[in-house]
């Protein structure tokens, strides 16, 4: 819980700094963070404490100036780099990402299923999605074969499970109790 709060902070100040350009900003600090998660050692570097301060820095610089990014990312991450908060970056991108697509009213929706879903499929869902909630919808897919078939749909917070692994533990659970 800590750790969504102090990513909301951070996303918050981001966003301030961003003004204009948070678009950009949101595109460049997930690429960051793909770059991070992908280079585990690299992670290591910038996050561990093992790691003196001025060698951080060096490998900080080298990497921002292959990226070609200026301010004011390059300061925040490096803040973040400097006060040992890089630890937060996925969760800092992820509420940075959520403010933006409030701000300029979209909603991100997960949808999760056993098998890749049609494109067709995706879009009346979609449509769908976005009449109800009267908002645009960005529909990310991801397959994962313990949900045997239906989906799952998560909005935030707000999960909708119409899984048939769901359905079968829910019908487990009422066989057994009588």
């Amino acid at each position: 819980m800590i750790n969504r709060s102090l990513a909301r902070r951070y996303a918050q100040a981001l966003m301030e700094l961003a003004e204009t350009d948070s678009a950009s900003i949101a595109d460049r600090l997930a690429q960051f963070n793909e770059l991070l998660e992908a280079n585990p050692i690299l992670k290591e570097v910038l996050v561990s404490p093992a790691f003196r301060m001025d060698e951080r820095k060096r490998v900080f610089d080298q990497i921002i100036s292959r990226l070609g990014w200026g301010k004011p990312l390059d300061r925040f991450l490096w803040y973040l780099v400097e006060h040992r908060r890089m630890v937060f970056l996925g969760a800092i991108v992820e509420s940075f990402l959520d403010k933006l697509d409030r701000a300029q009213g979209r909603v991100r929706v997960q949808v999760t299923s056993a098998q890749q879903l049609d494109e067709t499929v995706v879009a009346n869902l979609k449509k769908a999605l976005a009449d109800g909630l009267k908002k645009e919808v960005i529909v990310e897919t991801q397959v994962e074969p313990r949900v045997l078939a239906g989906v799952q749909v998560r909005i935030g917070d707000l999960v909708v499970d119409g899984s048939l692994r769901t359905q079968l533990n829910n019908l487990k659970d009422v066989l057994t109790k009588h």
